[in-house]
């Protein structure tokens, strides 16, 4: 069968479950992952979890664009953008960088989890070798999908990032939470969410204490405030602090966690609900064990803004403007489960079918069109 490469941005934890995902199925169906190349900002080790997960299969790491948060706690849009423009320079060595790892394993496939990088070396190499792109981001593309109507540089400069990474790509797999058409105009397949076998195989149980993920540690200082108010409810929090790389006892009832993805899993079996920035991964997983969800999008972060959006739309929970835990506790009482819907979309996945059509496919010559925000220009 096919050898791939699997090219993935290494912001935060949901591309890299994505691509364990995906390489658990690859290897369902007879293909062989060859090799991983993650795009990180400088400095930036990758995750325990994933290293642990790819073991001795040939990896490189580079340096590619990244989110600025500034000294605060939210995204600092002009800083990022400016940043993404100064460095161009050294994100096309990071293209020549992939170019030659590339050209070191051979492999019949390239799939990318949003990995900008991958569509500069598609730009530079004329995409010669089959590749698609996979991410929710792609779904907010397509003219099926319902996004939010404020923001619209920042929805129209997160497209045009969108449509960076997806340069030479053959087709787009727009992971969603919920069933929706494909977007033939723009080559956007609506699928559902990549959920790592582990999670698929858990029997959720019912439980007491509230889970929190935090892709930002500062954000932590709002759920400390509401902890010491109320005391009654147990929290056990996961963040990935630099200065906390062992379990911190808050208080008898708040607890963090640094990013572990088997105590994370087994937390999140046992919760009565997460709290969470708005990832689309956490809320994912949450929604497959029938987990209520709080979603809090880091301020001025246009993907998560419209991952909680979504995330309502599709029966995940509630959303909110901050980590004002009396909004969950509100809500819980309300929650309509969606697990058995969601489950079944999950089940109609053809993952396997995707990565085998990829390599069997003539491939054509890539093009990038920023003209408009709505989506991808059709010709690849």
């Amino acid at each position: 069968m096919g050898r791939f490469i699997f090219t993935v941005q290494g912001e935060g934890r949901g591309h890299l479950t994505q691509a364990i995902s995906l390489t658990q199925i690859a290897r369902e169906a007879g293909h062989e992952v060859v090799g991983y190349a993650v795009g990180s900002f400088e400095g930036r080790k990758i995750p325990a979890f994933f290293a642990d997960f790819i073991g001795e299969t040939p990896f490189i790491q580079y340096e590619s664009p990244s989110i600025n948060y500034g000294k605060g706690k939210s995204v600092q849009l002009g800083k990022t953008a400016m940043q993404a423009f100064t460095k161009f320079g050294t994100y096309w060595k990071s293209a020549t960088q992939l170019g030659e790892f590339i050209e070191d394993l051979q492999p019949d496939g390239i799939v990318n989890f949003y990995e900008s990088i991958t569509g500069l070396y598609n730009l530079k190499s004329g995409a010669k070798i089959p590749c698609m792109s996979v991410g929710h981001q792609y779904l907010l593309l397509s003219e099926h999908f319902e996004s939010i109507p404020e923001k619209a540089l920042d929805r129209y400069l997160l497209n045009v990032n969108t449509r960076i990474t997806a340069i030479g790509s053959r087709k787009l797999l727009g992971l969603s939470f919920r069933e929706l058409p494909n977007d033939t105009k723009r080559n956007i397949i609506a699928v559902p969410p990549l959920l790592r076998q582990e999670v698929k195989s858990i029997q959720p149980q019912a439980g007491e204490r509230w889970l929190a993920y935090l892709t930002h540690y500062r954000l932590a200082d709002e759920i400390m405030a509401w902890s010491k108010q109320n005391p009654e409810v147990k929290l056990d929090c996961f963040w990935d602090n630099p200065t906390r790389k062992s379990e911190y006892q808050y208080s008898d009832s708040l607890t963090f966690h640094p990013i572990d993805a088997e105590k994370y899993l087994d937390k999140m079996t046992h919760c009565a609900g997460l709290i969470s920035t708005a990832g689309f991964e956490s809320v994912a997983e949450a929604m497959y064990l029938g987990k209520p969800v709080m979603m809090v999008p880091v301020p001025n972060h246009i993907e998560q803004m419209i991952n909680a959006h979504d995330g309502v739309l599709s029966g995940a929970g509630v959303r909110a403007r901050s980590f004002d835990l009396n909004i969950f506790k509100d809500y819980l009482p309300l929650h309509k489960p969606v697990q058995d819907t969601y489950q079944h979309w999950v089940s109609q996945a053809n993952f396997g079918y995707q990565l085998t059509d990829l390599i069997r496919k003539p491939v054509a010559s890539p093009t990038f069109s920023p003209r408009n925000e709505g989506g991808l220009s059709t010709s690849w």
